[in-house]
């Protein structure tokens, strides 16, 4: 429970004291406005038709090959990626050979490489975090077998296993401007967490870098960065945001942002379709989209 702080020792408010009621009215407000908001219901405009695809976990639209993205399962379904059309429709299936512990997301970059969250650690115990790189082909076909590379990571930050605060779930991945990003699933609190990778090493553990905290509310689902890496989407459970990145800076959690309520089931997966439509995949394979002209200031 937030309180407004007083003087005990004088009749009159200290600057300081002024400025901290400001500051806790100020979040007192931006809290009431996020979370009372009505939420937009949103209808899907179509359905992954896929019958390899049970739970789609996340999705991210192909830079290289026009009409096509890629979508997966979460675990315990095999280590397929599946190329689908915007309406749902499957192109085609494709093998990888790669573990499948807990893929939650995937990213593109914008030379036709894709990556695979393998992450979810939602008793914040694994020792196996791992981020699975693959070259998309270029013309998806049945049969085409897609091989990649795995690269081990660890959070800098996470020191037990389990930790005492449940802060280290993981569910978004993104790639912009050369580098390779995570949003933190947090079951401690209300924070999701940035890390940026400044490099991927097959050989070693790689630790990525804590670059930015926000309290986002509702646990994140998805994430991904318009290809000039301008703009952020985050999914949430319950909402969708959009970031700015700040001039000379990685930490997208700084920038302006405008965010918009939503009701759609269990959303897990968001893409960029175009600068101004968004795509949301939820795990029953419905398809949604929201404009960012739809978001509201935060």
């Amino acid at each position: 429970m937030l309180s407004i702080p007083f003087e005990t020792t004088t009749k009159h408010p200290t600057k300081r004291s002024i400025r901290i009621s400001i500051a806790l009215l100020c979040s007192v407000w931006a809290l009431s406005f996020s979370w009372t908001s009505e939420a937009a219901k949103l209808e899907p405009y179509a359905r992954i038709s896929g019958i390899g695809i049970r739970e789609c976990s996340g999705i991210a639209k192909s830079r290289q090959t026009n009409d096509i993205y890629w979508v997966h399962n979460d675990s315990s379904s095999g280590s397929r990626i599946f190329a689908i059309l915007k309406d749902g429709s499957l192109v085609a299936a494709f093998p990888t050979g790669l573990t499948n512990i807990d893929w939650e997301d995937v990213a593109t970059d914008n030379s036709g490489n894709l990556y695979l969250g393998d992450f979810g650690n939602f008793l914040n115990t694994r020792r196996d975090l791992a981020i699975h790189f693959l070259e998309e082909p270029l013309k998806p076909k049945v049969g085409t077998r897609i091989k990649g590379t795995t690269y081990r990571f660890e959070y800098p930050e996470q020191t037990e296993f389990p930790p005492r605060r449940r802060i280290y779930d993981c569910e978004a991945i993104f790639w912009a401007q050369e580098e390779l990003f995570l949003l933190t699933k947090s079951l401690g609190d209300t924070t999701t967490r940035l890390y940026c990778f400044e490099s991927l090493k097959t050989d070693k553990i790689n630790r990525p870098k804590l670059v930015g905290e926000f309290d986002i509310g509702p646990r994140v689902t998805g994430a991904d960065a318009t290809p000039d890496g301008q703009r952020l989407a985050v999914l949430t459970t319950s909402s969708v945001w959009v970031f700015e990145r700040p001039e000379n800076s990685r930490n997208y959690l700084e920038g302006i942002a405008t965010t918009l309520r939503i009701s759609a089931g269990q959303c897990e997966a968001i893409c960029w379709d175009d600068q101004e439509t968004l795509i949301i995949a939820n795990e029953d394979r419905a398809l949604f989209e929201v404009k960012v002209a739809d978001l509201v200031d935060y």
